[in-house]
């Protein structure tokens, strides 16, 4: 692993780091330089210069990935890259969660990722443990070939109809709270595809409040494998996953709220400040230390805020 913090006690500090962005990259050169220019400084405008860092997980790259992902570090001194011998998808999830310095996370692919759902993301930071990008949340913003949208829709099926998921994906694009996730990652067993699945399935089950957004998707490549294996590989693993959630009861009613893309496009609208003051009021006692509901409140969500309190103390 080679990256630009400093080590102490065996492990990497950078104690300004808000935000850690989970990169997994496998046979990449062609897009990851034109990602990393680009995102970083969409990233020092809404999380701060020097509070984000890229946590870059090669993933078995055959190309050029590593050195690039190399120079990156160099260039974002507080980034991080590691190395698997082999891909795995799901282990340089896990491996990059681990690597993650900041209370907060994103994951992203390096073809597949979207500003205004970061940003919103980080603008409303603390009301939600994880936020779910969906590509299928709203169709009219979903530009994947036919076969890869039913494929998604095959396994999202499969998901509501066995486990009892109450939303549309559980792939792509996610903002987490680390303190709160880290010990639900620990008992996930499964790698591949599906962990980040898995991790999604008991985070609800556990109670922790999840958000969906719809996210723009369009593809820049062919597929890497064909559909049937796809389809074989996800039916093995939807059995094992069987097997290990059937040990993980669900004990109450989710905590899932579903918002559109105009409320993640609106980032700094009322809705916005209402959402903030809706968690404010959820949250209670339990507010994470780098939240936007500890920051002061401006004019508007200050109005929000007294009457939502008003009609909750008359409720």
């Amino acid at each position: 692993m080679t990256g630009g913090g400093s080590m102490s006690g065996g492990s990497i500090v950078r104690n300004s780091v808000r935000a850690s962005i989970i990169v997994p990259v496998y046979n990449e050169e062609a897009l990851l330089p034109a990602m990393a220019e680009q995102l970083g400084p969409q990233l020092d405008e809404f999380i701060g210069c020097g509070a984000w860092q890229f946590v870059l997980v090669d993933n078995g790259s055959k190309d050029n990935s590593y050195a690039i992902c190399s120079e990156i570090v160099r260039r974002w001194p507080s980034s991080v890259v590691v190395r698997l011998p082999v891909p795995n998808y799901g282990e340089a999830l896990y491996r990059g969660l681990a690597l993650a310095s900041g209370p907060w996370a994103f994951i992203i692919n390096v073809d597949f990722w979207d500003i205004p759902f970061m940003r919103w993301c980080f603008r409303t930071r603390g009301v939600y443990d994880l936020v779910i990008g969906s590509k299928r949340a709203d169709y009219a913003i979903n530009r994947q070939h036919k076969y890869r949208k039913l494929l998604s829709w095959g396994l999202n099926t499969i998901l509501q109809a066995v486990f009892g998921f109450v939303g549309s994906d559980t792939h792509g694009q996610k903002f987490l709270y680390l303190p709160l996730m880290r010990s639900i990652f620990e008992e996930c067993r499964m790698r591949r595809g599906q962990f980040d699945t898995e991790f999604t399935l008991r985070a609800l089950r556990s109670r922790l409040w999840i958000a969906e957004v719809p996210v723009p998707i369009t593809e820049h490549r062919t597929a890497r494998n064909l559909m049937v294996h796809k389809i074989v590989r996800n039916f093995v693993d939807i059995v094992r996953l069987r097997a290990v959630m059937r040990e993980v009861p669900v004990k109450a009613a989710a905590r899932y709220h579903r918002w559109s893309r105009e409320d993640v496009e609106q980032f700094d609208g009322a809705q916005t400040a209402l959402l903030i003051e809706m968690g404010r009021l959820h949250r209670a006692n339990t507010i994470p230390l780098d939240s936007a509901l500890r920051e002061p409140r401006d004019a508007a969500s200050r109005g929000y805020g007294q009457n939502i309190s008003s009609a909750a103390a008359n409720y």
